[in-house]
């Protein structure tokens, strides 16, 4: 197996992980930009080895600043538009006679709807699993066989390339409780993906970065608004029990608004209807407002790990009405 690389761009907007983890953070004292830095990312099962790559685009060259002109800027941006789903497969390889066409799909339309159409949400994580059961016997069957917690990207992607983004997230959630813990993370490493990918950050095998372009050629007011536009487009489920979700959608926005500021534009509006989002967005912008230092600690998986962060000190009494809120809006027959 080659090497795997996820994009990693750090400031005090965006932080993506190792594993395909996003983390935002919009909280910082330090001044507004982007540095662009990327790590090549040795996975063995969940675990990974950092390797820092050299970017040319990167700070030490070129200070942040890309050359190029309003027009092809926005060809570039535009030529995503004509970019097929099939594109994205070339970075979730797989081994012969599986696809991961489905989570190709993803990228670009992650709303859409193809292995849990007309299905309710239980159903959804049966199908899932009965999926991922075969799929485990044709890996058997060709030699692959699934090595738990160290599985290469083929394997992973074997395994789950058959389901959208909705049977992925019945999976990382846990729906039904019929999934180990390596499946919920490597679900959630896929779902992760797709939103890296939307947003023109790179996700993949190494030998394939030289296949990716970034749309968005380093606008990253364009890079969060996609990422704004990509969550906006996901389940009703995600969307109404989530935290990861609700945390990440409230922090692509933050990070939205200060890059369009700092490139002298006005942010178009793009406030959430989520009860939770709105919530955690007032929590980090009230913080970025009074100057604090503190970012996100660790995974935002469920509702403590939003009540332990330092930035959301004060709105903890709020948490469970606006949670039980988003419920209601979203998924108000939702059954775990």
């Amino acid at each position: 197996m080659g090497a795997y690389l996820d994009a990693k761009v750090r400031s005090n907007h965006v932080y993506v992980f190792s594993g395909g983890i996003v983390v935002i953070s919009t909280i910082s004292s330090q001044p507004l930009g982007v540095q662009n830095k990327y790590a090549s990312l040795e996975k063995t099962g969940s675990g990974v080895e950092e390797k820092p790559i050299k970017d040319s685009a990167g700070p030490e060259n070129s200070n942040n600043d890309v050359t190029i002109s309003d027009a092809g800027r926005k060809a570039l941006e535009a030529s995503r538009g004509g970019q097929s789903p099939s594109y994205y497969e070339q970075f979730m390889p797989t081994y012969d006679g599986f696809t991961a066409a489905n989570i190709a799909l993803g990228v670009k339309e992650p709303g859409r709807d193809t292995f849990s159409a007309g299905k309710d949400f239980s159903q959804v994580a049966i199908d899932a699993r009965a999926s991922m059961d075969n799929n485990y016997e044709r890996l058997e069957s060709i030699g692959k066989s699934y090595p738990p917690n160290n599985a290469p990207a083929e394997s992973r992607n074997s395994l789950l390339g058959e389901l959208d983004r909705r049977a992925l997230y019945a999976v990382a959630s846990n729906q039904g409780e019929m999934f180990t813990k390596d499946e919920q993370a490597i679900a959630r490493n896929k779902m992760n993906q797709q939103q890296g990918l939307a947003m023109g950050l790179y996700s993949g095998p190494t030998s394939e970065k030289d296949q990716f372009s970034d749309p968005f050629v380093g606008n990253m007011a364009s890079t969060f608004k996609a990422g704004i536009e990509f969550l906006d487009a996901v389940g009703n489920e995600e969307k109404g029990t989530s935290f990861e979700y609700a945390h990440q959608r409230a922090g692509v926005q933050k990070a939205y608004e200060s890059a369009s500021i700092k490139n002298g534009e006005i942010p178009e509006d793009f406030m959430s209807d989520s009860p939770l989002i709105m919530l955690l967005y007032e929590a980090m912008d009230a913080a970025e407002k009074f100057g604090s230092k503190s970012i996100t600690e660790g995974q935002i998986l469920n509702a403590e790990d939003i009540r332990k962060q330092s930035w959301f000190s004060g709105y903890e009494n709020r948490l469970d009405d606006s949670i039980n809120a988003t419920r209601e809006l979203y998924v108000p027959k939702f059954t775990k």
